[in-house]
């Protein structure tokens, strides 16, 4: 061989975002000046170049290139032992090419931060609250929540489990704050908290601000209304006892007094009669058989049998229906559920899911109407929650339509897939 080359074959230590040089010996042992290039090889040839680019030597003598090595700041540089090499290309005997190898120790980093959002909201019984986990560092991170309020006046639903976050990636923790007892009435009562996110690892832990604003579950205008109604039925029920119920009586009275009076005439001439033919039967002046106004006794009736009435409304059945769609990038998918014939879907809620962090849009329909069509990069999960629940009817469609643009990286994968997919979870009842 008439080119040899040499590199230390002991790891050399180089954090992202730093710059380390590694001298590459060679040596010319043949009988002709060669000119050499270089080319790195191996996952760190995006960020690594050799100085100077090319280099000639006379027959047998010796030169040094450096080897400059710059990992960027970046997660998708992952710490750890890194081997690459260095082709040498000899331009008068490319035949004599060799390939120096070497390695390197990328050093671990970490950038972490995290958001409370919102800072403020409000409710009677309680507010949801989200913390938005961002690991920028290039190792993962196993971060815990805790909560506290200075007044000890709430309660908070925190995961058992600490959370962990890939590097490069973000996680969204629900952190719901519920009042330790109920307010009926009085002023809102604003209780400030603090949400603290720590890492397991040597990394700060990061300490949020927020505030959940009591309100009483009687307001001042629903007190008012309430007064108003129970002052009005007091009015109602003084008039029904001083003026409508005599009117009432009386009414009825002077309408049973005319059927009482003729009942009363009819009663006194059958006793008449009926004294008459008593006193002619005991003279024995009758001739024949007399015999006064009477009747059977009726049978007694039979009460009527309960009638059935109409039947029940069948109550509504609790529903849940998962939508997935899957689109290559520049394409369109859709995913569809058709409401059963005789059946209408009332939707209270719903939770859009893109856990790959693709990018495009995914539009929600009913009946062929678009109501939603938030971008993809804008979210991992968001959640729509109506008061006013949504109506499809009868054969009515409900549908995501997913358009991609690019496929992103799921929490731990080595590697993107092919694919966009999103997920829609549909709640409500269906009767």
């Amino acid at each position: 061989m008439t080119t040899s080359a040499h590199l230390d074959a002991a790891p050399v230590a180089v954090m992202p975002g730093d710059e380390v040089r590694i001298p590459l010996e060679l040596r010319n042992s043949g009988n002709v000046v060669e000119h050499y290039a270089f080319e790195v090889v191996g996952p760190a040839a995006a960020w690594t170049v050799v100085e100077p680019a090319t280099l000639s030597l006379f027959t047998d003598t010796a030169g040094t290139v450096e080897v400059v090595v710059r990992p960027p700041r970046d997660s998708s540089v992952r710490p750890g032992e890194l081997p690459y090499a260095v082709r040498v290309l000899p331009q008068e005997q490319p035949e004599h090419a060799t390939v120096p190898e070497g390695v390197l120790a990328v050093g671990a980093y970490a950038d972490f931060s995290a958001e409370l959002t919102p800072r403020l909201s409000e409710g009677r019984t309680g507010a949801r609250f989200r913390v938005a986990l961002d690991n920028r560092g290039n190792y993962p991170l196993t971060v815990h929540l805790s909560a506290k309020d200075h007044a000890d006046a709430l309660r908070f639903g925190l995961p058992d489990a600490p959370t962990v976050v890939a590097p490069g990636q973000a996680a969204f923790v629900r952190v719901p704050a519920r009042p330790r007892r109920w307010m009926w009435r009085g002023t809102p009562a604003p209780h400030p908290f603090q949400v603290t996110a720590a890492p397991a690892e040597e990394v700060a832990p990061v300490v949020m601000d927020g505030t959940l604003v009591h309100r009483p579950i009687l307001s001042a205008g629903a007190l008012r209304a309430l007064l108003a109604v129970v002052a009005l039925l007091a009015v109602l029920a003084a008039i029904w006892f001083a003026v409508l119920r005599p009117a009432v009586r009386s009414a009825a009275k002077e309408a049973v007094k005319g059927p009482v009076q003729a009942a009363e005439s009819k009663a006194a001439e059958a006793k008449d009669t009926a004294d008459r033919a008593a006193e002619a039967a005991s003279a024995g002046t009758g001739s024949g058989t007399s015999s006064g106004p009477g009747g059977g006794k009726p049978g007694p009736s039979g009460s009527p049998s309960p009638g059935t009435g109409p039947a029940p409304q069948p109550q509504a059945n609790l529903f849940s229906y998962r939508l997935t769609a899957e689109a290559a990038p520049g394409a369109s998918k859709q995913a569809t559920f058709a409401v059963p014939e005789g059946k209408v879907l009332r939707l209270t809620d719903l939770v859009l899911e893109n856990p790959q962090g693709d990018t495009g849009t995914v539009t929600f329909s009913v009946g062929g109407k678009p109501l939603l069509a938030p971008a993809l990069e804008n979210f991992r999960e968001q959640d729509f929650h109506w008061a006013s629940a949504l109506l499809a009817g009868s054969k009515q469609e409900v549908t995501i339509t997913l358009s991609c643009r690019s496929a992103g990286r799921p929490p731990g994968a080595p590697s993107s897939p092919s694919n966009c997919s999103a997920s829609a979870l549909l709640s409500g009842t269906l009767e």
